[in-house]
């Protein structure tokens, strides 16, 4: 009986190369399959996004064939008023008021745009630092 066993050892060591090299054969090309799986999907998610996108765009441009809505945006965004109506402008902010001793041209509590613009310009210039002599 030895020689039967022999026989079946070598038959199984023969099938279980032959399943190896199957698997090896195949394990690539499954790895780029499953990857290109991967791949679709992500695009296919992104793709329903950005159409999702477009639509609400497209939603939003039909709005400006209602001469209403129009009317409103130009009155909320440009503050356009219809013939006949009258405007008030409100301050949103008290303006500052001056403090005694702060000169008229924007002083040093004068914290805007062109009062510190004014106070760089009333300042004297640099004077430029003499090179050494070569």
């Amino acid at each position: 009986m030895p020689v039967r066993r022999t026989a079946l050892t070598t038959r199984a060591t023969l099938l279980a190369v032959v399943i190896c090299v199957l698997v090896l054969t195949l394990a690539y090309p499954l790895r780029l399959y499953l990857q290109q799986q991967a791949k679709i999907s992500e695009l296919t998610r992104a793709n329903a996004q950005r159409q999702t996108r477009v639509d609400d765009l497209r939603a939003e441009v039909a709005r400006y064939d209602d001469p209403a809505w129009v009317a409103d945006e130009a009155r909320r965004r440009l503050h356009f008023i219809l013939p006949g109506e009258k405007s008030y402008l409100m301050p949103t902010a008290p303006q500052p008021t001056a403090r005694p001793g702060a000169d008229a041209a924007g002083g040093a509590g004068d914290r805007s745009w062109y009062g510190r613009l004014w106070s760089q310009l009333d300042q004297p210039p640099a004077t430029p630092t003499p090179a050494p002599p070569s």
